[in-house]
């Protein structure tokens, strides 16, 4: 019962969090998307190619000057429909992946556990997290890639030409039509050799951090205790 609050909480806080950011965050991500795309027209003085854009603050700028909000925010569908869900399943997923790894550590470890092994001990914990949160990376970027190249596709979108994308549904029909899973799924690898790392660093320490604060917060009501006492 306790697990399944558990995973309700992270689910329903982690889609939360996951809307309330991206509404805030996006336009960057499409000025991101575009400043990357590395769209170039020839300057009339020369054959020579410029970059369409100055920087950051000019895509911003410009981007709203000419499209509207809409050229800000393209993509979003595809985040609020395939990136909230896949949010949710990281962050359960990890959980998922920890108590299960931590099970069989706890199996593997009890009949050769030296007491006051401490090191032995952190060990344990960092290979937990850290296979945890490359296990929940692995899985969550089957939803994630897909997701990011119809964002991505949509961002670098200019205007209203015919062969647009008329938005995220069509995109990825498009893309699964003419370039099927290949397509769908370009740079699977490359996502998941740069942002496997990234997840399982960041729960090892977000998990040793988190075990410092609560051991610190124990301590000073220890302490406060005492004082009463």
């Amino acid at each position: 019962q306790n697990m399944a609050d558990s995973l309700t909480s992270n689910a329903l806080g982690s889609a939360a969090a996951g809307i309330v950011s991206r509404i805030f965050t996006h336009p960057l991500d499409t000025a991101k998307a575009r400043l990357q795309a590395n769209y170039n027209q020839l300057d009339s003085s020369s054959t020579s190619k410029v970059p369409r854009y100055r920087g950051t603050v000019d895509v911003l700028v410009r981007t709203f000057r000419s499209e509207g909000l809409a050229g800000l925010y393209r993509g979003f569908g595809a985040i609020l429909v395939g990136g909230t869900p896949g949010t949710v399943a990281y962050l359960c997923s990890y959980e998922l992946f920890k108590n299960e790894l931590t099970k069989i550590h706890s199996s593997l470890s009890s009949n050769t556990k030296v007491a006051g092994d401490s090191k032995k001990e952190g060990g344990g914990e960092f290979m937990v997290h850290f296979a945890s949160g490359m296990l929940a990376e692995t899985v969550v970027c089957v939803v994630y890639v897909p997701v990011d190249v119809v964002k991505e596709r949509m961002q670098v979108q200019h205007g209203q030409s015919r062969s647009n994308y008329q938005g995220s549904w069509d995109a990825f029909k498009t893309i699964m039509r003419t370039e099927g899973f290949s397509g769908i799924y370009r740079g699977y690898a490359a996502t998941l050799g740069s942002f496997g790392p990234y997840s399982a660093f960041y729960f090892v320490f977000y998990e040793r951090l988190k075990k410092l604060a609560r051991e610190n917060i124990a301590k000073q009501e220890q302490e406060i205790s005492s004082l009463d006492d």
